[in-house]
């Protein structure tokens, strides 16, 4: 997958990214048009708060099938958000390609805790959390997006280490 690259987001394509997961949430896993609300809540809050958080999409061509973004939410913390890659690239490495470049953003703004929320269901993205070090610390119930029950996990990762933990 040489072909895939990774950079910030532009203008307009923020909408893109909520539509892209919402896509895939809804085809994937059944996700209703609440969680949609929440995505663009959320993301037009994120908009404005460009110069300590970012977005990322990953590309195939210029065809966007990937996001990842770190989100300043107090002094050394960042939250993970919007992390999604398009269901025909899973397993070849641009979830990687996300998670190192919103890594090295972290390293770079030194931030010293991440953290995340995500559900149990995303076994792909869950292997790939713990092995950037991210550990599961908070859990709770959920049933609203689906209609079913879901449980939502908080990941939590301290003091960014310097050596690849991509590598692992």
């Amino acid at each position: 997958m040489e072909s895939i690259r990774v950079r910030p987001c532009k203008a307009g394509e923020a909408s893109y990214v909520c539509y892209l997961q919402m896509k895939i949430y809804e085809e994937e896993y059944q996700f209703k048009s609440v969680f949609e609300h929440y995505l663009l809540a959320s993301m037009a809050e994120f908009i404005p708060l460009k110069d300590e958080s970012r977005l990322w999409v990953a590309l195939d061509g210029e065809k966007i099938i990937g996001s990842i973004a770190m989100v300043k939410s107090e002094e050394n913390t960042a939250q993970l958000r919007w992390f999604v890659v398009d269901p025909r690239y899973q397993g070849k490495g641009v979830g990687k390609k996300l998670m190192d470049v919103a890594v090295q953003f972290c390293r770079e703004r030194h931030y010293t805790h991440v953290y995340l929320w995500t559900i149990e269901i995303l076994k792909s993205a869950r292997h790939l959390y713990k092995n950037y070090g991210f550990t599961p610390n908070e859990e709770k119930w959920n049933t609203e997006w689906t209609g079913k029950l879901l449980k939502e996990e908080r990941w939590d990762f301290f003091a960014l280490k310097d050596d690849n933990a991509n590598e692992k």
